[in-house]
């Protein structure tokens, strides 16, 4: 169990996170969401029971970097398939993504605001493809945005001239186009990174030379590690003090070798002196794994992408003791200062963290077979700002409700398209 010194130690003041990635996001049509327009904070904490639709924001965010990543085709194979992706309440077979972004675009002083959206249609016998593209961001060069409707591209101007037009395959966003001084945004998309850590991946010996960034079930960790020792040892260290105050029988940990494979070893705190306390992954519990795999997935430097751009992890706290919640959301609260993260969560303990506040929380419910996402309603705000309880409090009598004017506002959203970020 942490102690209160111990605790202070690791979470001296430090300065105020960096701008989100994502500041706003509208998903339709993905899976159990119908549709949600949803801002998020540099820290954001999606709450809601089982079954709500968290895993499925999660999962649409991962979709989204898929399709950056590998196309319209493989993306779709690795999130279920044509068949599970379109939301069963969607008429048109469109899954829509739109996001406010704060980016930093090579040439310009400072991080700008891009507006970017995408349509995939998914169409009986057809592979899905991307129906309808649009990029828009405020820069001093003649080139501002573009267009893509099937394939057809059309450069914008400032003054809405069309500049240029091309074809362009209909399975990759044109935002991926290698000479595009919007390339940075697809980066930083293609640069999200979500994860639902299993212990049993976490215990297996890695096999690689290189790893990249985590993979979502943690399964290259001793490799990330291995990595970070060169790249970013610092942040390393910072992590590992980190992990001595969330499990304090953990002294430290190192990366080892078992011929071509790595696997990680743990130094406990020694009981007696002169006495040497070692076990690799394979004998730790799943709570330690799973801590020192969620502080690797906000900490992680990997040349040459750098930070990802946002970290979103399933429930942190699974397997944690309830007294290192605090340790563990202070790690969290200080690598905003690195990435943008998200987390679900059902833990009181977590959300009654000093760290946490009503803005960082979105409400997840499902509300007649359809997810629906928002801030906090305000009975709820009021309770909190009047101290008559904590936001742990109000999630142990499951009392979270989405706000009911967010969820007009949203309402009358959903039923008219949204226009053109042009």
């Amino acid at each position: 169990m942490s102690s209160e010194a111990e605790i202070a130690v690791a979470t001296e003041s430090l300065p105020t996170s960096k701008p989100a990635f994502l500041r706003r996001v509208r998903i339709r049509g993905y899976k159990s969401i119908a549709f949600c327009d949803v801002t998020l904070e540099p820290l954001t904490i999606l709450v809601g029971r089982n079954g709500s639709g968290k895993s499925n924001f999660l999962d649409a965010l991962g979709f989204l970097r898929d399709v950056m990543k590998f196309g319209t085709i493989e993306a779709v194979k690795r999130h279920g398939g044509s068949s599970a992706i379109p939301c069963r309440y969607s008429k048109d077979g469109i899954v829509s993504f739109e996001l406010e972004c704060s980016s930093k675009i090579d040439g310009l002083p400072s991080q700008q605001i891009a507006n970017y959206r995408i349509d995939i249609a998914f169409s009986k016998g057809q592979s899905p493809r991307i129906r309808h593209e649009e990029y828009a961001i405020a820069t001093e060069s003649g080139v501002d945005g573009f267009t893509n409707v099937d394939g057809t591209v059309s450069f914008v101007s400032a003054l809405g001239r069309i500049e240029e037009e091309l074809k362009w395959p209909n399975d990759r966003p044109f935002l991926t186009y290698p000479p595009g001084e919007f390339r940075g945004l697809s980066e930083l998309i293609s640069c999200m990174a979500a994860y639902n850590f299993s212990p049993g991946m976490l215990r297996q010996l890695f096999q690689s030379d290189y790893s990249g960034f985590l993979e979502s079930d943690g399964s290259n960790l001793p490799g990330v590690i291995s990595e970070m020792q060169f790249t970013d040892s610092a942040a390393l260290d910072r992590l590992g003090q980190f992990l001595s105050v969330i499990v304090n029988e953990v002294e430290g940990f190192d990366v080892v070798n078992y011929g071509d494979y790595k696997t990680i070893r743990f130094r406990l705190v020694a009981k007696y002196p002169n006495q040497r306390m070692e076990f690799d992954a394979t004998a730790m519990s799943d709570g330690t794994l799973r801590s020192l795999a969620a502080l690797v997935a906000v900490y992680q430097f990997v040349y040459p992408y750098g930070f990802p751009s946002l970290v979103a992890i399933e429930e942190p706290e699974t397997a944690l003791h309830p007294a290192a919640m605090r340790a563990l959301v202070s790690a969290m609260d200080e690598a905003t200062l690195r990435t943008q993260i998200l987390l679900t969560t059902h833990s009181p303990d977590l959300l009654d963290a000093p760290d946490i506040s009503i803005n960082n929380i979105r409400v997840v419910q499902m509300i007649d077979g359809v997810t629906v996402i928002g801030p906090a309603d305000e009975a709820s705000v009021d309770i909190i700002k009047q101290k008559l309880s904590t936001l742990g409090d109000l999630e142990r009598d499951n009392q979270f409700e989405p706000d009911l004017g967010d969820r007009e506002r949203q309402d009358m959203l959903s039923t008219n398209r949204i226009g053109s970020t042009i």
